[in-house]
């Protein structure tokens, strides 16, 4: 079998349903707004049967008033990461096959405009999502912050630690909390609070702190702490321990493996998610030449046999198999073990 060398320097990290705002709004009339059901020409959208569970939207699509015109995130990574990160946290409130998705629809650019100008310094970005009940009433807003973990004194860079970083987060929090009670009284609301990765470019941000408002309350009185990291694979050096080094082990395993039975193929890198220490998700980037679609099946399937051997069956797995200009396989498994396999015709 020949096969076309090529060394591919790339890092593809592809995501699937990804969610992005624009600048088009028309604002709500009144706090009772949150009561009645959506206008007559507003549908829902039909539940389309996927592996991944995603929530249906409003149809016709409205973008939020407050989406595409804030501070620009470091990397576009951040931007996947921290609006798929707030759907993931809604998906313990508000169940997908109860709730409807839309994009924000209470905070407008004059009442954000004035936050980012006073947190210039540390706040990013702002996001608003909407979970509607089926008669279109409020069943819950998620809103997030994306703040900076440094700051410059004078002509020296600092980092702030996670507990400043914390502490200003909810303040803001908290006058952002009072702009939704004043338009919707009743839903529970929840914040979630994203840190910039300021350093090390290849990673994305991370979720450190979690805030919940009850059901007619005015107070975030419940903030949980959450201990999320990412790693890039191949890791550099060799002082992880517990599950970080136990999938730097593995994925260096299943490098070695692909490279014994591909020799030369270009390159393999990764980015592992951990919350509290435990592997939740795991991403794999394959690049490589393939002289026919047969090699691409066999390699795919090899690879998808080494994945289940190296690494936890509980955890997320996303294969992407590529060459330079176009994808050519993709495997996700997720954590329940559910999976399906997507080889691209030419």
């Amino acid at each position: 079998m020949r096969f076309k060398r090529k060394r591919l320097f790339i890092l593809l990290f592809s995501f699937t349903f990804i969610f992005s705002g624009c600048s088009i709004w028309q604002p709500l009339e009144n706090s009772k707004k949150q009561n009645e059901a959506m206008e007559p020409t507003s549908i829902i959208a039909p539940d389309v049967k996927v592996n991944e569970e995603y929530y249906r939207g409003v149809l016709p699509y409205k973008p939020s008033p407050i989406g595409g015109m804030l501070k620009e995130l470091p990397r576009r990574l951040d931007s996947n990461k921290f609006e798929l990160g707030l759907i993931e946290m809604a998906k313990n409130e508000y169940d997908p096959s109860e709730f409807v998705f839309q994009e924000g629809q209470v905070l407008t650019m004059n009442e954000i405009e004035p936050i980012l100008d006073q947190y210039q310094d540390f706040l990013y970005s702002v996001v608003e999502h909407d979970y509607l009940h089926e008669d279109g009433t409020y069943g819950g807003v998620v809103v997030g912050l994306f703040v900076s973990s440094v700051y410059q004194e004078g002509e020296t860079r600092k980092s702030y630690t996670d507990d400043q970083i914390r502490e200003r987060s909810k303040e803001i929090a908290n006058k952002i909390l009072s702009m939704v009670r004043k338009k919707v009284t009743d839903p529970s609301i929840l914040f979630g609070i994203v840190k910039a990765e300021e350093i090390d470019m290849k990673l994305p941000g991370t979720f450190i702190l979690k805030g919940e408002v009850k059901e007619k309350e005015n107070s975030i009185d419940d903030w949980t702490n959450i201990e999320e990291s990412y790693l890039f694979l191949p890791a550099k050096g060799s002082s992880y321990n517990g599950s970080e080094g136990d999938i730097s082990l593995g994925f260096n395993q299943l490098k070695d493996q692909l490279n014994e039975y591909l020799p030369g193929f270009a390159g393999l890198t990764g980015l592992a998610r951990f919350v509290n220490g435990n592997l939740i998700e795991l991403t794999i980037n394959v690049n490589t030449e393939f002289d026919s679609t047969v090699e691409v099946i066999q390699f795919t399937q090899f690879a998808i046999a080494l994945i289940s051997k190296y690494f936890p069956t509980d955890s997320q797995i996303n294969l992407y198999v590529q060459t330079i200009d176009q994808p050519k396989a993709i495997y996700i498994r997720q954590a329940n073990g559910d999976d399906f396999v997507h080889i691209y015709r030419d």
